[in-house]
């Protein structure tokens, strides 16, 4: 196969997850183009991967909101977005979308071969298909390798460790944002991010943690380890930030709001640590190559968690509440109790802070 198209219209976290698919889809053919479709908010995750040839933005909203304007100017633009692709092509295309539309759109334009799963029998443009319920009883990043099946290619030969490559430039302003905060080489750094990025929207906050609770934390490790915390958000969640700052005894350094996504990488690679809620900022922390301890509520971590399984990587959620997890076939309950969460103590995450940082980092 010459030219190579992968699809995937879903969140940060999600396209982290497809990036051992792309590793082992350049290891299989070395030669070929492999060209990627994200939405606006994942390009500057996956702009710096070395697999990849060619990226190209396709940001639903966008058009939604052209339609709201004017069909026609809406119309057009899809029609020149497919002639721009049409262009390219494509022997291949592999849809993660789990919808009808792209590989129907890739029909039009005349992609021979098109790849996906038929998830609630939405597979009728694909050529080559699995069947699957939903994402329910293994990690999303073997869902996405089982694809390979489809090629002849055996997963298993091929690294399965998610990857976010860090752009020079990134590193450098990282540096320097460090340096002028009075950060040394030395001084170890401890990332805290009490938000959980920009996934469920107005009812992400069913998935965080105590903000009181990540003040305690991060005074702890400030006491015990002389460490310094950075504050991590981004610009919807600088209130939040705010908050657990408000709460501390000692200063943390407070990064919301003011890196770019670019940026929020490179400081993340400089973490020894990072203690966060489930999400993208995760998956971003792990795909860098920092240790993580991730709060896990209703989402279950065993599909969407740190992966594969590390001494690393550890995740604290209560597996013991028969309710928990309730986030199944892409849907959540809205629980004003929230036992899931206001069960994990602060000395649950001291502790697991204390495993982690025994293991010396690779």
């Amino acid at each position: 196969m010459k030219k190579i198209l992968i699809i995937n219209p879903f969140g940060i976290g999600d396209v982290i997850f497809s990036t051992p698919l792309i590793w082992a889809l350049r290891k299989n053919y070395p030669n070929s183009s492999i060209c990627y479709i994200c939405n606006k908010r994942a390009y500057d995750i996956i702009k710096s991967n070395p697999c990849l040839n060619k990226l190209f933005i396709y940001e639903k909203d966008d058009y939604r909101a052209l339609w709201a304007k004017s069909r026609i100017k809406c119309i057009k633009k899809v029609l020149d977005f497919l002639k721009m692709v049409k262009t390219e092509k494509f022997d291949i295309v592999i849809d993660l979308s789990l919808a009808y539309q792209y590989s129907f759109l890739l029909k039009l334009i005349g992609v021979k071969k098109r790849l996906g799963f038929n998830y609630r029998n939405r597979g009728k443009f694909l050529t080559d298909k699995l069947t699957i319920n939903g994402f329910d009883d293994k990690h999303v990043i073997e869902y996405y390798l089982d694809l390979l099946k489809l090629l002849g290619i055996d997963s298993s030969e091929y690294s399965n460790i998610p990857r976010v490559y860090l752009a020079e430039k990134d590193t450098v302003w990282a540096g320097a944002f460090l340096k002028d905060n009075s950060v040394n080489q030395t001084d170890l750094l401890i990332g805290i991010i009490p938000g959980c990025g920009a996934s469920w929207g107005k009812d992400a906050v069913c998935r965080r943690w105590s903000k009181n609770n990540f003040a305690r934390v991060a005074d702890d490790v400030i006491d015990k380890y002389g460490a310094k915390v950075l504050l991590f958000g981004d610009s919807k969640e600088v209130e939040i930030c705010a908050d657990v700052q408000k709460s501390m005894r000692h200063k943390a350094i407070m990064c919301c709001g003011k890196t770019s996504l670019g940026g929020f990488l490179g400081l993340l690679n400089k973490c020894e640590l990072v203690i966060t809620n489930d999400g993208g900022p995760l998956h971003m922390a792990i795909g860098v190559g920092a240790r993580t301890i991730s709060i896990f509520g209703p989402v279950d971590e065993r599909i969407y968690g740190p992966y594969p399984q590390s001494d690393k990587h550890v995740v604290i959620s209560r597996n013991d509440i028969s309710c928990r997890p309730c986030y199944k076939k892409f849907k959540y309950n809205l629980c004003e109790d929230r036992v899931c969460l206001n069960n994990i103590s602060v000395d649950e995450v001291l502790s697991a802070v204390g495993d982690v940082l025994a293991i010396n980092r690779k």
